[in-house]
């Protein structure tokens, strides 16, 4: 016969409801990328849900309450046969994969948007912010917010981030693709230092232009392979992608809250890049645009319209997005749903999961359509 003696359970005398929290890790991925970051971050401003960081990946901390109370308890003496109880759970924490929310990133670079020396006073007594400050503010990870910087063309200059203003950067761009064709350069293949002259040439008025502007408006606009010429110097390329997708922004963005006729933007869009590039709307400008279709006055027949709908400024969250997605269009076909979403879910399983939750699907003359389930 055994007889097993149970140790009994009693409250330390540090015993303090709430004093500690038990992460539940529902899987071995997280477990593992959570087991493997070297250092976890837990992020938020006071209104804000909180997340938790490792180096690269972001997990959004969700309380689950359960019925029973769970006791966590330890021997506080070797020799010591008894549990003492130094906290009483009534929840958990559950960690799950979420996006980095990166929309801040937005909200606190746009204030102070370089438009040129001639102007920074206005920036003046606005807060800038040093990469170290965006690091403790962002709700992302620290390889995610570098890639939401580079995205946004975000530069260093007098150690704070900026971006650039879009009719600034326009006007950058147009001296970059006027003076390199003056120079007879080859947009495939641009000196890194003639490129940056014909840049520098924006202004008349002796202004300089700073090098991490130029430097900004390089990368945004062209792309390299490493290659360099006899010299040894970097061979940049224009980006027809980057260039053609920027510039139709422009023309859209320019109409805010308007129509533009498919012809119309086309023709617009067609004269504003250079020659040797081919506008494609359907690659170049996916998540930029809303089309819609209806009578045309006059004309007695059915004309296509183009608006300014930009995915970067859509909640991040899917229920807003879907929401935001039909309070703009009743329905949409696949091919212009996917760019809305495609940032949300990174698989087709994943799109295919949201799609299923959010809408319903019809078909119209052999064409699907999504709708909003929720009516």
């Amino acid at each position: 016969i055994y007889i097993i003696t149970m140790p009994e359970l009693i409250y330390s005398n540090d015993f303090h409801k709430g004093t500690y929290s038990l992460i539940e890790l529902s899987n071995d991925k997280i477990a593992e990328a959570i087991e493997s970051s070297g250092e976890l971050v837990i992020k938020g401003l006071p209104e804000d849900e909180a997340v938790l960081c490792t180096h690269d990946q972001t997990f959004s901390l969700r309380q689950v309450n359960t019925s029973n109370s769970l006791l966590l308890a330890r021997k506080e003496l070797s020799n010591d046969s008894n549990l003492h109880v130094i906290d009483d759970l009534s929840h958990t924490i559950e960690v799950i994969p979420c996006l980095a929310r990166l929309t801040r990133i937005d909200d606190l670079l746009q204030p102070t948007k370089y438009a040129g020396e001639a102007v920074e006073h206005n920036n003046a007594n606005k807060e800038q912010y040093s990469y170290q400050e965006l690091l403790s503010i962002i709700q992302a990870s620290e390889a995610e917010l570098r890639q939401g910087l580079s995205e946004r063309n975000a530069f260093e200059l007098n150690g704070k981030y900026r971006i650039l203003e879009r009719s600034f950067m326009h006007g950058l761009l147009d001296a970059l693709i006027t003076n390199a064709t003056i120079a007879e350069l080859n947009l495939d293949a641009m000196p890194l230092e003639a490129a940056k002259d014909c840049i520098r040439q924006y202004h008349e008025d002796g202004v300089n232009i700073p090098d991490p502007v130029v430097m900004a408006c390089l990368r945004a606009f062209s792309t390299t392979n490493d290659k360099t010429d006899n010299d040894g110097e970097l061979i940049l390329k224009l980006d027809q992608y980057k260039v053609c997708r920027f510039m139709g922004e422009v023309i859209l963005a320019s109409a805010r809250g308007k129509e533009w006729t498919l012809d119309d933007f086309h023709q617009v869009w067609r004269r504003l890049v250079p020659d040797v590039f081919t506008p494609n709307m359907e690659h170049m400008l996916q998540g930029l645009y809303i089309t819609t279709e209806r009578a045309a006055p006059g004309l007695g027949r059915i004309q296509s319209y183009v608006s300014y709908f930009p995915v970067t400024e859509l909640s991040v969250d899917p229920a807003q997005r879907f929401a935001s997605l039909f309070a703009e269009k009743k329905q949409w076909t696949p091919e212009q749903i996917i760019p809305y979403i495609q940032d949300l879910a990174s698989t087709q399983k994943a799109r295919d999961a949201l799609l299923l939750k959010f809408t319903r699907t019809q078909k119209s003359n052999g064409q699907v359509l999504y709708g909003s389930r929720i009516k």
